[in-house]
């Protein structure tokens, strides 16, 4: 087993059946993780009728709406727990194209990435569909945390990515404080601060044509208080990989 791409899931009943088609009919194999939290839509029954096509789908269901970042933590130790190489995080409403999964995948499985980042900023602006002041948001909060944790990384609320096994069994997901999309970021800045090559690979970020969306401004004004406490945290941590202090 080696490609896992674990999709957290609210409410994505439009969405699920048709990302996960596409992402099996890729000429690259990879296994999904379904994260559930309840949907009261019935997204998770959807993906237990698609079970008995796909063996390699797999669904875990959460009892509510506990957030992005722990939805990840569960996913991560069920990837690591299962024997997988390399973990994939991407949405379920096709803002990420399953597509740029070989690019990420190949990043690390052949050019000798341990992170591979799908940004939307590495090249210009690559958003489609999104109010302005959304992009304006968005981009800022980047450069905001670029200043703040002096990482070289455009796009540091991605969550297009992948990890190296190594990477996740180094980082302890579990120990992240962040849990809305502060995540991101806080993962991001402890494969920085352990030495790993992270590299940034462009992809073009198209705005969900169904379903709701669930970011919020007040999600992002979480993300960004929470760079500076992870800042300070930073200051008091010794960062070890393998034995070794970097």
């Amino acid at each position: 087993m080696s490609n896992l791409v674990i999709i957290p899931t609210y409410k994505e009943k439009e969405n699920i059946e048709s990302i996960i088609r596409t992402i099996f009919s890729l000429n690259v194999p990879f296994n999904i993780l379904i994260i559930d939290d309840n949907s009261p839509d019935g997204t998770a029954s959807i993906v237990k009728n698609l079970q008995a096509e796909f063996k390699n789908l797999h669904l875990i269901e959460r009892p509510g709406k506990l957030g992005l970042g722990t939805a990840y933590i569960t996913g991560f130790q069920w990837a690591l727990k299962n024997g997988y190489n390399y973990i994939f995080e991407m949405d379920a409403d096709f803002s990420h194209n399953p597509s740029d999964l070989i690019r990420l995948s190949k990043a690390c499985h052949e050019d000798g990435a341990d992170v591979a980042i799908g940004s939307r900023y590495i090249s210009g602006v690559n958003v489609v569909n999104w109010p302005l002041s959304r992009v304006l948001m968005s981009y800022f909060a980047s450069i905001y945390v670029r200043l703040i944790t002096r990482m070289n990384i455009k796009d540091t609320t991605a969550g297009f990515v992948c990890y190296k096994k190594e990477v996740l069994e180094n980082i302890h997901p579990e120990h992240i404080k962040s849990k809305g999309y502060g995540f991101q970021i806080e993962m991001k800045f402890n494969a920085f601060k352990l030495g790993y090559k992270i590299v940034e690979i462009p992809i073009i970020f198209t705005d969900r044509k169904l379903g709701s969306s669930k970011m919020s401004g007040g999600v992002f004004n979480e993300a960004l208080w929470g760079v500076i406490r992870m800042k300070i945290r930073s200051w008091f941590i010794k960062y070890r990989r393998k034995g070794a202090t970097v």
